[in-house]
């Protein structure tokens, strides 16, 4: 028996542990397009963004305890491509991954403008730090907690 689960996010990974916690002792493969473990995405909005932030993301579990205790495959650093549920297999990096149950957590796009940054990865928080720390003028789009948080880092670096 195969779980996989598509999305190394914090839903992708209670999924995993879930599944363990609650008995299940087959194979369990977690994809994820990004090339980090399982990470808390609140704080690239906060901490990040702070000149002299942290330059790289808290994962919840270190990969020893993913492999190890939660006796997890990993397939990080490259999307799923697609999904076929008649021959039940999903491919990632041209492979294809057979599966008994399939989890798809892979959360929501943004919006994007064009000539704007989104922020959803930990490689979106660098690219809108180093930008903030080279003095960008910011305009942010939504009121949301995210950009409430942008507009709040900008403004402590006195930048318009």
């Amino acid at each position: 028996m195969t779980l996989v689960v598509v999305g190394a996010s914090l839903a992708g990974l209670r999924a995993v542990e879930s599944a363990r916690r609650t008995g299940y002792r087959g194979r369990i493969v977690l994809i994820g397009a990004e090339e980090h473990l399982p990470y808390d995405r609140p704080p690239l909005s906060k901490a990040f963004l702070d000149a002299g932030g942290p330059g790289r993301v808290q994962p919840f579990h270190s990969e020893t305890v993913l492999r190890d205790e939660l006796g997890v495959e990993l397939m990080l650093g490259a999307p799923a491509e697609s999904l076929d549920t008649d021959a039940r297999e999903v491919t990632v990096a041209g492979a294809a991954v057979r599966y008994d149950a399939v989890v798809i957590a892979t959360g929501a796009t943004a919006r994007g403008l064009p000539g704007a940054r989104t922020l959803r990865t930990a490689e979106d928080a660098l690219a809108v730090r180093a930008a903030l720390d080279d003095g960008a003028r910011t305009v942010v789009v939504g009121a949301g907690f995210i950009g409430s948080e942008v507009a709040s880092a900008a403004r402590k670096r006195g930048l318009p």
